[in-house]
């Protein structure tokens, strides 16, 4: 029985080492090191405080004056830029090579148009040089229209690519009408006439390449000086486009191919002809000289 009881004491005086090697608080002394601090009184939870500090929001930059900042580099690459680079780059590495005769022949006139649209451009240099009325007749005569100015009643036309126009600018020459019958007339060429401010008179029978963009800007230009207008023959207006016509205040005659070809078309000139009681829309076919 007393053996008994030794192992058993000895047991758990081996149990208790351990447990006080490993730190047990049930089985080491408390001393002021290792006994646990008294709880202080609850204090109420309070939120952090974070400072914020607010920086100055950054300035956009001016992508539009970069090229100021580059100095004579972006002078130099700008000779060999163009807006139409990069699409037509990706255009080119998607299509297909395709050398037929008729490929090539639709290839050419594109590039023809293109060129054509460019020198068609507004030129400052022209429009400072002979007046907004003399390079309007030395553009339009140019590509075989026909002008006719104030006090003259002769109409010019070019001959063989000859004409008599002044070359400077001269304040007696104003130009009143214009004849612009089959030229291969676009958007970009009614640019050169916007300044025009005593226009009366303009044809634009056989222009195929007017559409409604372009009677819009006429009706913007000409909206207090316009009284005869002719837009036969030009397939791309439709009803939009003589819709725009009601800013033309002074207008009086409008040639038109056919007021019965459509039902908007029609509506649309009675309505016209409402908003201006003293305008007379026609389609019959006019023959007229210029000499």
């Amino acid at each position: 029985m007393n053996a008994l009881n030794l192992l058993k004491s000895n047991k758990i005086q081996r149990t208790c080492s351990f447990f006080q090697q490993q730190g047990c608080k049930l089985c080491t002394k408390p001393d002021n090191q290792s006994s646990p601090k008294k709880p202080s009184a609850i204090t109420p939870h309070r939120a952090p405080v974070v400072r914020r500090t607010i920086v100055p929001r950054r300035q956009p930059r001016d992508i539009s004056k970069w090229h100021e900042e580059q100095g004579e580099h972006w002078t130099f690459l700008r000779n060999f830029y163009d807006e139409d680079n990069n699409v037509n780059l990706m255009k080119l590495m998607h299509t297909p090579i395709d050398l037929r005769f008729k490929s090539i022949g639709k290839w050419l006139v594109r590039q023809q148009e293109s060129e054509e649209i460019y020198l068609q451009h507004y030129v400052p240099q022209r429009q400072k040089i002979l007046g907004p009325d003399l390079a309007a007749a030395h553009f339009l005569l140019h590509r075989g229209g026909a002008v006719k100015f104030q006090g003259q009643n002769k109409w010019i036309k070019a001959i063989n690519g000859n004409y008599e126009l002044p070359n400077t600018y001269e304040k007696e020459w104003i130009l009143e009408a214009i004849d612009c019958t089959d030229m291969n007339l676009y958007y970009e060429g009614l640019t050169t006439l916007r300044e025009l401010q005593n226009l009366q008179w303009l044809s634009l029978n056989g222009c195929s390449n007017i559409d409604d963009f372009c009677i819009d800007v006429i009706s913007n230009v000409f909206s207090n000086t316009l009284i005869y207008l002719d837009l036969r023959n030009c397939y791309n207006i439709s009803e939009r486009g003589i819709g725009a016509l009601y800013k033309m205040n002074n207008l009086k005659i409008l040639y038109l191919d056919d007021l019965l070809k459509d039902t908007k078309y029609e509506l649309t000139c009675l309505l016209l002809q409402d908003l201006n009681p003293q305008l007379v829309i026609k389609s019959d076919v006019v023959n007229f000289e210029i000499s």
